[in-house]
């Protein structure tokens, strides 16, 4: 019979932890080793994995770490995914501490959704974080309740100062001229960057901000995404306009594909959003989708300068309100992105020259 934990207990036991993360208490080396490592590998998903695995032994030593939900045929298997969001979860949004994810169920996430084991997870982009991550799960095995309380606490004091050095980030965008705004844009979204898709998701998010009360992103990579666009402005629950971003040139058959979803999901505006070099413009094809549909209105911008031009200059705020205000929210939607705070110094940083200018 698998293991079902109670999770009114786990609740306590992660508070214990907790305190003890807060206290001048020392932890083992090689947890606080990991704890830092589980931070910095690529999937943000094997971070709230790896807390999970530390609460569970925590509660119960019987614990097997690899079990990801129950299985009749293994006793020692509990539900990892139960415990991440019921527990862990709540507890990183209310206590303050980073476990990388703000979504309610992270352990539903690549490359976890797929299986009933972390063992048994092979479709990953990095094939060597894998094979650490399996490491370190063999090696929680083997500890005892109170080793694993001793584990847990040095991954919640990480977890504790990765969210304050996050919080510490601001931009100081009072007087950032639209010039000064658009020059930061185009540096922090260069090309080369690594988290691309992310920054550009989280910019076409603060600029629908501009002009629309509830903005909502969607999850890149989404499994259980039931709406096309990557962006969404809302209205009354009602999606009433969604926004599609790609850092990649894109076809006529793109656009008309994406106005067609729209169309079949009940969306009436549509806006392409491309920022890549050699794309094509597609004023022409814009034209000829509105006039041959009425349905769904279509709009495409094939830079970042655009969108956010267009965005500034409809905004019911005065324009250096405007600009202000987008530098802000473009911060916060990369917090709500997940981007490393890295990433988030970068737009600080982009910010200021700018204003330097």
């Amino acid at each position: 019979m698998p293991i079902s934990i109670d999770y009114q207990a786990a609740d306590q036991i992660l508070l214990d932890a907790l305190d003890l993360a807060q206290s001048d208490a020392k932890f083992p080396v090689v947890w606080k080793s990991h704890a830092r490592a589980v931070f910095d590998l690529e999937a943000k998903t094997w971070t709230p994995a790896f807390g999970t695995i530390l609460l569970a032994k925590a509660i119960d030593d019987r614990i097997d770490t690899m079990s990801l939900k129950f299985d009749e045929s293994n006793a020692f298997s509990y539900s990892a995914r139960g415990l991440c969001h019921t527990v862990l979860v709540p507890a990183a949004k209310r206590y303050g501490f980073s476990i990388r994810n703000t979504g309610r169920e992270p352990l539903n996430n690549q490359p976890f959704f797929r299986y009933d084991r972390i063992d048994r997870i092979d479709r990953v982009r990095r094939p060597a974080d894998r094979e650490y991550f399996l490491d370190v799960a063999e090696q929680a095995s083997a500890l005892t309740r109170p080793g694993a309380l001793q584990a847990l606490a040095a991954f919640l004091r990480e977890a504790l100062q990765v969210a304050a050095s996050s919080r510490s980030v601001r931009v100081k965008a009072a007087g950032l001229t639209r010039n000064g705004a658009r020059v930061a844009v185009e540096d922090f979204l260069r090309h080369n960057a690594q988290d691309r898709p992310q920054r550009l998701q989280a910019f076409a998010a603060a600029c629908l901000d501009l002009l629309f009360e509830e903005v909502k992103t969607r999850r890149l990579n989404d499994p259980s995404r039931d709406l096309p666009g990557d962006v969404h402005a809302v209205a009354h629950e009602a999606v009433i306009l969604a926004l599609e971003v790609r850092g990649k040139t894109v076809s006529v058959d793109d656009l008309g594909g994406f106005a067609d979803d729209c169309e079949a999901a009940g969306v009436s505006r549509a806006i392409m959003f491309v920022d890549a070099p050699q794309q094509i413009d597609l004023a022409v094809h814009v034209m000829i989708n509105n006039q041959r549909r009425s349905a769904v209105q279509v709009e495409a911008y094939g830079s970042a300068a655009q969108l956010l031009g267009a965005c500034s200059l409809w905004s019911q705020l005065p324009l250096g309100s405007a600009i202000e205000h987008f530098a802000e929210r473009f911060l916060a939607r990369l917090r709500e992105i997940e981007v490393p705070t890295d990433t988030l110094k970068e737009w600080e940083r982009a910010v200021a020259v700018a204003q330097s200018r």
